[in-house]
């Protein structure tokens, strides 16, 4: 009876038992098993995993359900058959491992890949297994027994997860749609065991592999087998949120892998995946091309700015078409320009700016009509554009010119159209400017006429050289209040003055002369020391109606009794302090507490100060003019001025005015006067000669003379930074 056969516990495969002759096996019948055999079996056919017990010395197969739906095809036949016949294919794989086993020891293996034939095409699978010696009750090896389980579709699942993560990153590469696609091509390649060749049929791109042999529908998979009998399959490639598809996947498909559903899904997730990395391919490719045009619409917007700009800061016509030559033909990619402008004192003649033989020189004229031309002949393009101020009134026209024939697309209207507007504000802008220089020009002339004037010549004594000069600001043509002088009192004492009233008009000139002439009698008269003259003077402009501000220096320069060198005596109404150059090169600003400005309080006490000058040093006496400069304080200002200074002690007074004021020349934004003084290198002995005309200053003694000075005459030591007078003073 069959239960009482050792395979009678196989209740699915009993038929296939019986059917086998066991008898004609190495085996043979079942009645003669041994123990060892019966139980091993009996171990296979209770357990639920796919168990296989080879036997004896050709290891003849016996094997549960589990393991026969595992071989597929070769059960039923594989029952009572040695393993080397079943599985010839896999016999060089398995071989060594059966080797191990029947010499005692157990194998295990994972994931092993083997090629079987169980559909009838050589298949890929993989296993995971353990072999394991089975022994006689003498201990002998007498089989093996494999308990396996098939991870084909586990080891498939997880490469393909990973081909499909690789193609998934392709979507955060931002690159062109066919350079990705290439990309996408490198990447498949990685994977020749499921796609031994693969093909994105785009538009645009070389084929590969055959179109497909009819229309696809969405999400179809088609395989048709091939002349060498290899499958290939082609899918639509889908496009993202439901667009148009971009194209068509094609792929060979690997011979040894059945073309099931999940290989059908695979090659449909690839295509997929694909899909959504060039989807993401092309967006940002019109994302890029969109910001392109939006760069270079920015660009062009920066550039017609900046030719603005440029414009607004040119100063003769010729300018305007120089910004037009070097912005706007950039501007526009204009190969030429012209510019013609109508002649208002000509009658209206159009007088062309540039190149007249340029293709854009031609159509000027017909442009003053107030109606852009463009136009295409002799394989160049030109266009002239009407240059109009408000009211209609028109200046001239511009004209730009291109090789070959092309259009003037919309924006490029609206750059020329503005560009034309910008030239014509500065032809306007030119002509006022001029028209505006030339009479300003001819009101600075007078102005400084007029400033000159009133400032007379230095004398000449015989101890001191004495220079002077006077600098208008250079953005106004009106007079100012600065002034310098130099004269000789009646005892012959030389008096030096720098002084600045507030104002830059015609009142401050005035009140300038009115100032300049009180100091200049009081000084001449009176005799007195500089402090007592300038309070002299301040009362002076009280009692007299002067109604001004203003700042001033009162200097006298004095031998010391029984030596060679030199006194500076001075009195400072707010004013910037005097600067000493020695002959050595070494300067010292002479700070004091300055004392009040002029026309404040006259009843404010003065102070004189003193300071000894060898012989052959240089004394500077100027205005803030010279030292104030915008975004920097006047102290920085007079650093800069005693750094300058060194170079002065090798120059005449005449040299030291002009270096001092060639720095500032052309941009002074103030009047300068400046005054300097040398004193000679040895003074002259007693009763020596005198300058023409004046009295000998020892023909009485002169209260600005002296040894004996009260303590507030005493020199001066470390006093505190010099202030501006304020925002009022010239």
């Amino acid at each position: 009876m069959v239960s009482r056969l050792p395979f009678g516990g196989a209740a699915q495969l009993r038929a296939a038992y019986e059917a086998v002759d066991w008898a004609a096996t190495p085996l043979g019948d079942p009645a003669g098993w041994s123990p060892a055999l019966r139980r091993s079996l009996e171990v296979a056919l209770g357990t639920r995993f796919a168990a296989l017990v080879c036997w004896g010395p050709e290891l003849v197969m016996v094997y549960n359900t589990a393991y026969a739906a595992l071989i597929g095809d070769k059960h039923p036949a594989a029952l009572g058959r040695p393993v080397r016949e079943v599985f010839p294919e896999a016999w060089d794989d398995i071989s060594v491992l059966f080797d191990t086993a029947l010499a005692g020891a157990a194998t295990w293996s994972v994931d092993m890949p083997l090629l079987l034939d169980r559909r009838g095409f050589p298949e890929e699978s993989f296993h995971t297994f353990s072999y394991s010696p089975l022994r006689e009750d003498d201990g002998r090896v007498a089989g093996v027994m494999d308990i396996t389980v098939e991870t084909t579709r586990q080891v498939q699942d997880h490469r393909r997860l990973e081909l499909l993560t690789r193609l998934g990153d392709l979507a955060s590469e931002l690159q062109p749609p066919l350079e990705l696609a290439q990309r996408a091509l490198d990447v498949l390649g990685t994977a020749p065991l499921d796609l031994p060749d693969v093909d994105l049929q785009l538009p645009g791109a070389p084929r590969r592999l055959p179109e497909p042999p009819e229309p696809l529908r969405a999400r179809q998979v088609l395989v048709r087998e091939g002349e060498d009998g290899a499958p290939t399959a082609w899918v639509r490639i889908p496009a993202a949120l439901g667009g148009d598809s971009p194209g068509v996947l094609a792929a060979r498909l690997s011979p040894t892998i059945a073309v099931d559903a999940a290989y059908r899904d695979f090659v449909r997730l690839v295509a997929a995946t694909v899909g959504d990395a060039l989807s993401a391919a092309a967006s940002y490719e019109a994302e890029r091309r969109r910001a392109d045009l939006q760069q270079r619409q920015a660009q062009r917007l920066a550039r017609l700015v900046a030719v603005t700009r440029a414009m607004s800061q040119v100063e003769q016509e010729a300018d305007v078409l120089r910004v037009l030559e070097d912005g706007g033909a950039t501007l526009l990619e204009a190969d030429g320009v012209a510019l013609g402008l109508l002649d208002a004192d000509e009658g209206g003649r159009l007088v062309v700016l540039g190149d007249e033989l340029d293709p854009a020189a031609q159509v000027l004229g017909r442009a003053l009509g107030g109606t852009p031309v463009v136009a295409a002949a002799d394989g160049r393009t030109t266009a002239a554009w009407p240059l109009r101020l408000a009211a209609d009134r028109a200046v001239g026209a511009l004209g730009l010119s291109w090789r070959g024939e092309r259009e003037v697309p919309a924006e490029d209207v609206d750059l020329v159209t503005a560009l034309a507007a910008s030239t014509a504000q500065a032809v306007d802008r030119v002509r006022a400017l001029r028209a505006e220089r030339t009479a300003a020009d001819a009101v600075r002339s007078l102005a400084e006429t007029l400033q000159r004037s009133l400032l007379t010549s230095a004398p000449h004594p015989d101890h001191l050289e004495i220079a002077a000069r006077y600098l208008p600001a250079a953005e106004h043509a009106q007079v100012g209040g600065d002034w310098h002088d130099a004269f000789l009192t009646a005892g012959g004492t030389t008096c030096l003055v720098i002084g600045d009233v507030t104002g830059h008009d015609q009142d401050a000139a005035a009140a300038m002369g009115q100032v300049r002439n009180l100091l200049r009698g009081i000084g001449y008269s009176l005799e007195v020391s500089p402090a007592a003259a300038l309070a002299a003077l301040d009362r002076a402009m009280r009692d007299l109606g002067v109604g001004a501000l203003a700042t001033g220096v009162l200097a006298t320069i004095e031998p010391l009794e029984g030596t060679r060198d030199w006194r500076l005596r001075w009195s400072n109404a707010g004013h910037p302090p005097p600067l000493v150059v020695s002959p050595d090169g070494s300067v010292e600003l002479l700070r004091t507490s300055p004392d009040l400005l002029l026309g404040l309080d006259a009843d404010q006490p003065r102070a004189d100060h003193v300071h000894g000058l060898p012989a052959g040093a240089t004394v500077l006496l100027y205005t803030d003019g010279l030292v104030e400069r915008r975004g920097a304080s006047i102290d920085e200002g007079l650093a800069w001025l005693a750094q300058s200074a060194a170079a002065f002690a090798d120059m005449t007074p005449e040299e030291a005015c002009d270096a001092a004021l060639a720095v500032v020349a052309g941009h002074a934004e103030d009047d300068v006067a400046v005054l300097a003084v040398r004193v000679r290198p040895a003074p002259l002995e007693e009763g020596a000669g005198r300058e023409s005309g004046r009295r000998d200053s020892n023909s009485r003694p002169s209260p600005w003379q002296g040894d004996a000075l009260p303590t507030a005459l005493r020199p001066h030591e470390a006093p505190p930074t010099y202030t501006s007078a304020g925002p009022g003073s010239a």
